[in-house]
């Protein structure tokens, strides 16, 4: 035991005399690199170092300094092969400060090496500090020296990652000086174990990724946006550049005056008129004949009702079966046909359309002054449509037999089915004639206005046009249920000899319509005889139940928009008539005067008041017939109405200097013939009057609920009431002799 003992001892002895010998060395080299280089502020003295080693040397017990971690650029190192070795040497001898005195913590020290896991920037290679040892001729053993490092880390380790080093730790710093440039390099990575900090790091470091790329993508979002926006034009421009599968916009002009369209029966062929295209006679309904006589319109939805091959539509066919004002009759029963003239054919654009529909009275003088005009239509880029339609007793016959043929059980108001589906056909086929359905008027005059007031209040109006204008129409409406009217017409029942449906259906058409009673017709507008008993006036229209369900009277009465615009108007002399005019070769004041007296207005006491209010004139008389016959009448309507306006036309013509019944239509389709400058610029104000409405659907001249009437001379200006409408008003003359139509 004594003999092993001494060996132990004798082994100690000889470890501490090579330590010793080790310790001095060092000591050499640091005074050497004192000479060689200054160190820094943070760097002790030589001295200091030296009385360091020395009570290293005598085995004192040290604190062990925190983390020997050299920072970048925190010393300044020599790069040259003998510094390098130089500071491996002074590493060593600062690397015995970091070995425990007591030699049994050699397996605590060992255990701790293995459990020691450096920061992501430190990464010693043992290899590298192999060659580096071999390199600087310094023993393998001083591998040690590096892995002695590891101790003093273990401080590092159990800080938080943010958190800066004390001043103990930055002193530390010091003892990593020493380490050579490629150890230094090198210290980057130790391959131990993972904590739970540096896990989260690695999850963070694999969404660096994506967030980059979301964030590239935001940077550049302009540019990509550009870009894209660039190319979806570039697209545009091909799709727009590069021809198609296209149909022309317009078909071809043949032989130089023909062109074609289609329409629901199939094709047709219009001419060229007056550089715009006509199509005349075109079928829009079955023929009233045979069975379908006393019935409403019937469509022509199917094949079999259409005409084979292309319909020439060159010449416009005859006008329904009428009687005109001076008792001719004229027309044919197979007329449900209609005219279009359009200033192009094409479907690009489409143009507003008016529907014509003109009638002296509900028996005859159809179209009268509703004729299209080809030069209008292409000068105001309107289409214009003609239907004709039924009059006097083909087309308003009301009577019991005809009643119980039908289902539902109803009679009369024919002519009024008619225009409907003349405004059904627009509404399919107008697009392929150049017309825009959205933007269909319903024009009236006269008889046709009175046609066109009570359309425009029925229920799903709208469905057929869009707005309308009536003007010198009538104002009266039916009032009796239908079974009195049935009552009424048996008269003509009787004249005929005729009681059954199929009598009617198969008697001659001519007789039918002239079988109709003189007191039936029209007459020539006058002032109302003393006889005269407006309550027994026949009246055409009736409340048929099928297309009239309510009296037209009750339906604008409601404080709110008819289901269509609707503008209502006349002339200031719209009651003159040539013969009126020819009843004498010059109307004297005296005749004028007695004219008056021997009307009705005697036996009112109203003769000397009427005659105050007007010239004794035939100017005069026949502004007197149109107040209480036409203009007063409806001017008393409209004001029942909501927001329906109520024009005059003032402007004179002609010989007699008077507005005559016409005046507005002319002007509007062309036909007015002004002479003087005050005439043209009526001619001009009444055009944009009326087509700004069929175009845009308001009213131009200040029109308001206060200023509801527009007087229409050289201009159109905005009045709250119209000359002397209030007298007969007040005086019970209007609306009691109102013309019926």
């Amino acid at each position: 035991m004594t003999t092993e003992g001494e060996d132990i001892q004798e082994v100690k002895s000889e470890d501490k005399k090579d330590i010793e010998m080790e310790e001095r060395e060092k000591m050499l080299n640091v005074e050497n690199k004192a000479q060689e280089k200054p160190v820094t502020e943070a760097t002790e003295s030589v001295e200091d170092k030296k009385k360091e080693i020395l009570e290293s040397m005598e085995m004192k017990p040290k604190k062990i300094p925190i983390g020997g971690i050299q920072m970048p650029g925190f010393f300044t190192r020599s790069k040259s092969k003998d510094k390098c070795k130089e500071d491996a040497e002074q590493a060593e001898v600062e690397g015995t400060e970091l070995i425990n005195k007591e030699p049994e913590n050699k397996e605590t020290t060992e255990n701790q090496k293995r459990k020691i896991k450096l920061p992501g920037f430190l990464n010693i290679s043992k290899k590298s500090a192999s060659e580096d040892a071999d390199k600087s001729g310094e023993p393998k053993e001083k591998k040690s020296l590096i892995d002695s490092i590891r101790i003093p880390i273990v401080s590092v380790l159990s800080r938080k990652k943010n958190q800066p080093l004390d001043q103990s730790a930055q002193a530390g710093l010091a003892s990593m000086e020493t380490l050579d440039d490629k150890s230094q390099n090198e210290l980057k990575k130790v391959d131990l174990e993972e904590s739970k900090d540096e896990k989260d790091a690695e999850k963070q470091e694999t969404e660096v990724p994506e967030q980059t790329w979301r964030q590239k993508l935001m940077a550049y979002r302009i540019a990509i946006s550009a870009l894209l926006l660039f190319i979806l034009l570039i697209i545009i421009i091909i799709i727009i550049a590069v021809p198609g599968k296209s149909y022309p916009a317009s078909p071809p002009i043949k032989d130089g005056r023909f062109i074609e369209t289609i329409t629901g029966c199939g094709k047709v062929e219009g001419m060229l008129e007056d550089s715009a295209f006509a199509f005349r006679g075109i079928p829009y309904a079955r023929p009233p004949v045979g069975d379908l006589r006393f019935k409403h319109a019937q469509p022509l939805n199917r094949q079999e009702f259409c005409q084979n091959g292309t319909f020439s539509a060159h010449n416009a066919s005859q006008s329904c079966l009428q009687i005109d004002g001076a008792g001719a009759l004229s027309g044919a029963e197979d007329c449900l046909t209609l005219d279009v003239v359009t200033p192009k054919v094409r479907y690009d654009n489409p143009l507003p359309v008016i529907v014509l529909i003109g009638a002296d009275s509900l028996m005859g003088g159809s179209p009268g002054k509703m004729r299209p005009s080809a030069r209008y239509a292409r000068s105001k880029d309107v289409v214009f449509v003609r239907p004709n339609f039924r009059l006097g007793a083909l087309g308003f016959l009301a009577l019991e037999q005809l009643t119980k043929s039908e289902y539902p059980n109803s009679s009369g108001n024919y002519g009024l089915s008619d225009i409907l589906e003349a405004l059904k056909w627009v509404q399919l086929n107008i697009e392929h004639f150049g017309g825009d359905k959205t933007s269909v008027t319903l024009f009236g005059h006269k008889a046709g206005a009175t046609l066109v007031t009570a359309l425009a209040t029925i229920k799903g109006a709208d469905k057929y046009f869009a707005r309308a204008w009536a003007t010198s129409g009538g104002a009266l409406y039916p009032t009796k249920p239908l079974a009195e009217y049935e009552i009424d017409n048996k008269s003509y029942l009787e004249g005929l000899q005729c009681d059954s449906v199929d009598c009617l259906r198969t008697l001659d058409a001519k007789k039918l319509t002239q079988a109709v009673q003189d007191t039936w017709r029209k007459p020539q507008p006058d002032l109302p005889s003393p006889s005269e008993q407006p309550l027994k006036r026949h009246e055409w229209l009736v409340v048929d139940g099928v297309i009239l369900k309510e009296n037209p009277a009750t339906i604008w009465a409601e404080p709110k928009d008819l289901p269509v615009k609707l503008v209502i108007g006349s002339t200031a002399q719209s009651g003159s008539s040539n013969k009126l005019l020819m009843k004498h070769t010059n109307w004297t004041e005296d005749l004028v005067k007695k004219h008056v007296t021997e009307s009705f207005l005697a036996a009112k006491n109203l003769t000397q008041l009427a005659l105050s209010k007007y010239p004794a004139t035939y100017k005069g008389l026949s502004e007197m017939i149109s107040d209480i016959r036409t203009v007063c009448p409806l001017y008393a309507i409209t004001t029942q109405m909501h927001n329906v306006p109520f024009y005059v036309v003032t402007q004179p013509r002609g010989v007699q200097n008077i507005s005559d019944v016409d005046s507005d239509v002319d002007a509007i389709l062309g036909r007015y013939e002004p002479k003087t400058p005050e005439q043209r610029r009526y001619v001009s104000a009444m055009q944009n009057f009326f087509y700004h409405y069929v175009w845009q659907g308001t009213i131009e001249g200040g029109f308001t609920p206060t200023n509801r009437v527009l007087v229409v001379g050289q201009d159109v200006l905005p009045n709250s009431t119209y000359s002397h409408c209030a007298f007969w008003i007040e005086n019970n003359v209007v609306l009691s002799y109102a013309a019926l139509d």
